[in-house]
């Protein structure tokens, strides 16, 4: 059946509250309710975004399945933030949970995406820890889930929150193929194996996160570049293969094994870590090997770097704040001699064509190799985008950051002159075997 990419007028069936302790109540929309299929509770995305959302839930609900629809921010009255979310409690989607097995419909299953995940299991284990009988709640699906406490400094690996190893309910992820986190899907089901959870995944080819979000005109301007615009094919596929995957994933978690007992939380990791923004000083180490080609067919390897100070950056064009340190890159690039110190750029996950046509409108006075597998980008501990590494002389990490900066600041040169001025591993004369960068850059 064709996914219907527009809700039909009325098409919510009904609207109803869940109430809450303390005088606050959950707004739900009901969808389908005539159906015999299995009772969706979706979730609303940090982002409010509805419109494609929308149109996956008009076609379960032409499935025979019913969804409740419901926005925890909105109800609540917080702030579409990511804080906002790591500090909710499991009491309101328990709550939710609790109306759903009063309704008497199932399988019952939660389903949302990116940190929305965070609530939606902290939920499902506060709902087990009160529930007489468990079998009436499948378990939840996660969609591109983002469950880690918060971005860790550029390098480091990031550490997941307490709740997912104190999940041992059924859960389902949708990894996109091409997403940031794709690399981590193994530690992630791993900790949910360990928790006892019978964890089951499905990799979603050739799209990135955000996809199932896709709008032509986002209400949310956070994903302008990520979502908006005319929908690629492979990303309307995806779209149009969901409800197919959220049905079959629900009668998986149906038959699922459940738990006996609830698993024990570790409250200390469920504290998020405050990010470490800005340029951080590191312990010297020998940075991860590399060999890459880069946009115009070139061969690049950390080698290059050898005797000159180098900024490794980490990035991507559907990633605002990466587009926008390129300029001050450049401007850095050129306040030094080429053999003293070089900027080179991995680009993550994306084509050659698409670069060559991002860089004939958006200048790149640097090289920008192609990271298209992620493998680099793994091996660097890249977790989110931009991240950058300042290597002395010798190929070592001395520094990170893991936001976009302004690079041709006084505090940065000073970094770099310092680097500079340490002993070099080559003799002296000896040139990076890296070509120097064309006289009009711009142009591929």
């Amino acid at each position: 059946m064709a996914l219907v990419l527009v809700l039909a007028p009325g098409f919510a069936q009904a609207g109803f509250a869940v109430d809450l302790d303390g005088g606050d109540r959950l707004d739900v929309y009901e969808f389908g309710a005539e159906g015999d299929g299995p009772l969706f509770l979706w979730l609303v995305n940090q982002y409010g975004e509805l419109e494609t959302p929308n149109a996956l839930i008009q076609t379960l609900a032409e499935r025979g399945a019913t969804v409740w629809r419901t926005d925890l921010l909105d109800s609540l009255l917080l702030q579409r933030s990511s804080d906002a979310i790591r500090n909710l409690d499991g009491a309101p989607v328990a709550a939710l949970l609790d109306a759903a097995v009063r309704s008497g419909r199932g399988p019952i299953v939660l389903v949302t995406c990116d940190r929305m995940t965070v609530p939606l299991l902290r939920g499902l284990r506060t709902w087990q820890q009160q529930a007489v009988d468990t079998s009436a709640v499948a378990g939840g699906i996660l969609l591109f889930p983002n469950l880690y406490r918060g971005t860790p400094v550029a390098g480091e690996e990031p550490e997941l929150l307490g709740i997912v190893a104190a999940t041992n309910m059924p859960v389902a992820i949708f990894q996109p193929a091409l997403g940031s986190n794709r690399e981590r899907l193994s530690q992630l089901l791993e900790t949910f194996y360990t928790a006892g959870s019978p964890a089951y995944a499905w990799m979603i080819d050739q799209v990135r996160d955000y996809y199932l979000l896709h709008s032509d005109a986002p209400e949310n301007k956070a994903l302008d570049t990520t979502t908006a615009g005319a929908m690629p094919q492979e990303v309307r596929q995806a779209i149009m293969d969901t409800p197919n995957q959220l049905l079959e994933a629900a009668r998986l978690l149906a038959v699922a094994p459940r738990p006996t007992e609830v698993a024990a939380l570790d409250e200390r990791a469920e504290v998020p870590i405050a990010p470490a923004y800005g340029l951080i000083e590191r312990a010297p180490r020998p940075a991860p090997e590399y060999a890459l080609v880069d946009a115009r067919g070139d061969h690049h390897e950390l080698a290059d770097s050898l005797g000159r100070v180098t900024l490794v950056n980490f990035w991507a064009t559907w990633c605002p704040p990466c587009v926008h340190e390129i300029p001050s890159m450049n401007r850095l690039a050129a306040a030094y001699d080429e053999g003293e110190f070089a900027i080179v750029s991995v680009n993550f996950r994306e084509e050659p064509e698409h670069i060559l046509a991002f860089m004939r409108e958006i200048a790149v006075d640097f090289p920008v190799l192609m990271d298209q597998d992620g493998r680099v980008s793994g091996e660097w501990g890249v977790f989110a985008f931009p991240s950058s590494f300042i290597l002395d002389r010798q190929g070592r990490i001395r520094y990170s950051v893991n936001t976009a900066i302004e690079w041709d600041t006084d505090a940065v040169r000073d970094v770099i002159d310092t680097l500079r001025a340490e002993p070099s591993p080559e003799p002296a004369g000896v040139r990076s075997r890296l070509a120097p960068v064309s006289a009009n850059p711009g142009q591929p």
